[in-house]
């Protein structure tokens, strides 16, 4: 892409999270996201398949805000713990992208879900750093595990079943229990 063509992008992106940081997620439209962007409906469908893939790539966006501040310490226990409590901060504090997490991740449009996948490829390295790095299979296993426990805590919030604060206790355990289990299970 030209400079001017990464330069709408971005515009679209960042006016998608100014929409769903003021809450608009279920009704948003194209037609708006041009509008607040001041990019055509037709510019938009050349960087952008669907909706679907607008927001995923606006949430990718977002999340690299987390993902990209993390600082090892060295214990990796202690930085996995960090890394979802992180996250888990980050929705507490920005709780409509975690129903545009859950809307995107039930999306079907190809583009949409390749790009969420990057997103949890992202967050799976920073959380397999602190469970014995990528080639450890029992890291791995933990890392689905939390990623599946966080997906359903998610959507407990979202549905009003459960609160953030609920959630990151919830995961603290898990990954307290995750880990205590792995120290015992490892080779020696």
């Amino acid at each position: 892409m030209t400079p001017r063509q990464l330069e709408r992008r971005r515009r679209v992106i960042a006016a998608v999270q100014e929409l769903v940081d003021e809450g608009r997620v279920r009704d948003l439209q194209v037609k708006e996201i041009g509008e607040r962007a001041g990019v055509s409906l037709a510019a938009i469908y050349r960087y952008f398949s669907s909706k679907e893939h607008i927001l995923a790539e606006a949430l990718l966006e977002w999340a690299r805000r987390f993902t990209d501040r993390r600082r090892p310490s060295g214990n990796g226990a202690q930085d996995f713990a960090v890394t979802v409590r992180r996250g888990v901060e980050a929705y507490r504090r920005h709780p409509h992208y975690a129903e545009l997490f859950l809307d995107v991740a039930a999306s079907r449009d190809p583009y949409a879900v390749a790009t969420f996948g990057r997103m949890s490829d992202g967050v799976s390295a920073a959380l397999l750093d602190g469970v014995g790095g990528a080639g450890s299979e029992l890291g791995t296993q933990i890392v689905a595990i939390v990623g599946n426990a966080w997906l359903g805590g998610l959507f407990a919030c979202v549905h009003g079943r459960s609160d953030f604060a609920g959630l990151e206790e919830s995961l603290d355990v898990a990954c307290r229990l995750l880990l205590a289990g792995a120290e015992t299970t490892a080779p020696a």
